[in-house]
């Protein structure tokens, strides 16, 4: 599938063969053109993985049609529903024709979970939910969305012989509402990024304004870049800054805050563009001068750990974080260096960004000593290292008498 997610599993998937893993991937067989179809490209097969594709109902327009007239069935839990019986059909056969040791789901769509449950009960085999970040317990769901999900993530934590998630804060967040024998289920695996495929970082050059550069989507009234682009309208007000800035936003609905960078007067300054291949926008990264995190605002802890942070570490850039200042995503950047201002605080953005136009101008704009140690942490070898581990516990504690 299109999308980070499905780019986070491949990458680590790329890494298990060389850590004696073999794996078989029950994964979507899009439609072509369809909604999961990615650029209109046949995405390249993982080497040493073997592929069950599995078509599926989802992809259909009439059954599309149908959740847009009834949202609710995208809840149940989401629109990968229809996937689930098929799948779990091509998974108990593929494990009835081979020997595996271990199996593991990972979300997002969180109903690769319920097949999990189907094809653990039919091959008892050790299963490792990957659920990256909180399901029943995000704080974006309704009060409706949890009182569906709690039931099915309870049983998936039940089940489970160990649950994955990407940050110690989405891990409390989780499993605060079950019991102490299930908590100790939880491991921890980041996020991770791969250097050999990197593109090399591009020169400044002559360039003569600070290129910010946000790769990623907005979600309307949850995590949008107002707040930046109001206080860019505040900077560039100023004589000094008034051609400082060059903002770049790739992803998609980025676009729809195009009228609002106008109404600002902030236009000259902010290009918009819409969702490109991954490759492209690796590229509009490594030619940034600095690489923007923009996270929703909230009263406690961020849980979430953008996997676009994680894939910016590789380009070895200054980066700002506009994400709360306790949660994930503020430590990571705290223990990068780098300065991290709160979403809803448009002075402090306007501070932040007159620092780094300052210090860009002054040429001593550029990483923290500290940056090369911590980022290599996430190196995704050293996080799929951790995710075998997790399958090999999974198995040992599954083989216990």
């Amino acid at each position: 599938m299109y999308g980070p997610r499905g780019m986070q599993v491949a990458a680590a998937l790329r890494e298990l063969p060389a850590l004696g893993w073999q794996p078989t991937v029950v994964c979507l067989a899009p439609r072509r053109g369809g909604p999961h179809w990615r650029s209109g490209d046949d995405r390249e097969p993982v080497p040493g993985v073997e592929y069950r594709r599995v078509a599926s109902p989802q992809d259909w327009w009439i059954v599309r049609s149908a959740r847009r007239i009834v949202p609710a069935l995208r809840d149940r839990p989401d629109p990968a529903r229809l996937w689930v019986s098929p799948a779990t059909r091509a998974a108990v056969d593929a494990a009835r024709n081979n020997r595996y040791g271990a199996l593991i789901t990972f979300a997002q769509p969180w109903s690769d979970h319920l097949v999990g449950l189907r094809v653990q009960r039919a091959t008892g085999l050790p299963w490792v939910a990957h659920f990256s970040d909180p399901w029943a317990a995000s704080p974006y769901a309704t009060a409706a969305q949890r009182a569906r999900w709690r039931p099915m993530e309870a049983e998936v934590i039940r089940c489970a012989t160990s649950v994955v998630f990407v940050t110690a804060e989405a891990a409390d967040s989780t499993m605060a509402a079950y019991p102490d024998e299930w908590r100790r289920k939880a491991a921890i695996v980041p996020h991770g990024y791969d250097p050999r495929s990197t593109p090399p970082s591009g020169g400044t050059g002559s360039r003569a304004r600070l290129r910010l550069v946000y790769t990623g989507r907005f979600y309307s009234g949850i995590r949008t870049p107002l707040s930046l682009l109001h206080a860019l309208a505040t900077v560039t007000s100023e004589d000094r800054f008034r051609e400082a800035f060059d903002v770049v936003f790739v992803g998609p609905y980025v676009e729809e805050y195009r009228d609002a960078a106008r109404s600002l007067g902030v236009e000259t300054s902010v290009t918009f563009g819409a969702r490109v291949p991954p490759s492209e926008a690796a590229a509009q990264a490594a030619a940034a001068d600095v690489l923007l995190v923009i996270d929703a605002p909230g009263d406690g802890p961020s849980v979430f750990l953008p996997s676009k942070l994680v894939d910016y570490l590789a380009f070895r850039k200054p980066i700002l974080g506009i994400t709360p200042a306790r949660g994930a995503s503020a430590a990571l950047l705290r223990r990068l260096g780098g300065p991290v201002v709160a979403p809803d605080d448009v002075d402090a953005i306007a501070a932040a960004l007159r620092d780094l136009a300052t210090r860009w101008r002054a040429g001593t704009l550029g990483v923290a000593p500290e940056f090369d140690r911590v980022a290599a942490e996430y190196d995704i070898r050293c996080t799929a290292r951790r995710l075998s581990d997790v399958l090999v516990r999974a198995c040992a504690e599954t083989s216990r008498p």
